[in-house]
């Protein structure tokens, strides 16, 4: 009977992470059986302390068993993690079973999103690609200079100044 409700809860649990990304169904699956089974064992052997490491080695076992390609050193990794993880936090909520349920839900989670995250290609790039986009340029609008009074262009005759007789036929205004 315990067994039972172990498996429909693990299976409950991975079915909801399986979202995460689409197409770990295979690591997720490795990383929580690997998880639930290494807490198992480990709870049997060595109490507490055992289902911890024992979540974390099977569900980075588990991970590695089931997955290939770029992203199965971050399966492995998630997995270990997420199920030593889950057996430390099922053990203090629901005792050996709820290490055992732990392990697994966090194997499975862990494995997922740990190849999810190091992928050499992401899952979004085997989707549709956008559209290319248009880009349009105009040109720059005219500088506008503002001077203050007085001010002008450095060779420019201005008007209204004062040029002595004489000055300006010789150049010098």
């Amino acid at each position: 009977m315990k067994v039972v409700s172990i498996a429909s809860t693990f299976a409950c649990l991975l079915l909801a992470s399986g979202g995460v990304a689409a197409g770990d169904l295979g690591t997720a699956v490795g990383g929580g059986v690997g998880g639930a089974a290494g807490a198992l064992i480990g709870n049997q052997v060595g109490g507490k302390n055992g289902a911890v490491i024992g979540g974390a080695v099977g569900g980075g076992v588990g991970a590695a068993a089931t997955t290939s390609g770029s992203g199965k050193t971050g399966a492995i990794v998630g997995g270990a993690v997420g199920g030593g993880a889950g057996a430390a936090v099922g053990q203090k909520v629901g005792g050996s079973t709820g290490a055992v349920v732990g392990a697994g839900a966090g194997g499975a989670l862990g494995a997922s999103v740990g190849k999810s995250l190091t992928e050499k290609e992401p899952v979004q790039a085997k989707v549709a690609q956008p559209a290319p986009v248009k880009v349009v340029t105009q040109p720059a609008p005219k500088t506008i200079v503002v001077r203050a009074e007085g001010e002008g262009h450095p060779h420019a005759h201005k008007r209204g100044h004062f040029c002595p007789p004489g000055q300006a036929k010789k150049g010098r205004c």
